[in-house]
This record gives C-alpha cells, structure tokens and sequence, in this order.
C-alpha cells in the first residue's frame, strides 16, 4: 500500500439538529454583520469623496462664499 489511501475517507458524525441550527443563526449573523460593515465603509468613502470635492470647489472658486476670507490678500475683501 506505498502511497495509497482507502477509497472511503474518514467517517464524520453527522450533527444534531440543534446544532445545525445555532450555526446557521451565527453565520446569518456574522453575515449580516459584514454586509452591513461593508456598506458602511462604502458610504464613508462616499462622504470623504463628496467632502473633497466641496473642499475643491471652494478652494478653486473663494469668491462664492466657501470659505470666510482667509485665501484672500490681506486686506481685501473676496466677496467683492
């Protein structure tokens, strides 16, 4: 038998049903959980990315009021 394995593999208990379904409430669980971290993650990036573009905006329009003056020549006013 060099190197040879039996045809029927290694017998494996069957579970009960109680434990059947504890695992399956669990692995909803923790899938819900990972979906519901994975949307979040998402909608951060989201706010991060809209964020930046409204820093953008103002940083390349000062005149409409996106900041208070402080890109502005000391002593004028950029909303005029």
């Amino acid at each position: 038998m060099k190197g040879r394995h039996t045809p029927a593999g290694p017998q494996h208990p069957k579970p009960d049903s109680t434990t059947r379904d504890d695992a399956g409430r669990g692995g909803l669980l923790k899938k819900a959980a990972l979906w519901t971290g994975l949307a979040l993650c998402i909608a951060f990036i989201a706010w991060v990315a809209w964020g930046f573009l409204q820093f953008d905006h103002d940083i390349d329009n000062p005149r409409e009021g996106g900041f208070s003056g402080w890109q502005c020549d000391a002593g004028r006013d950029c909303g005029s």
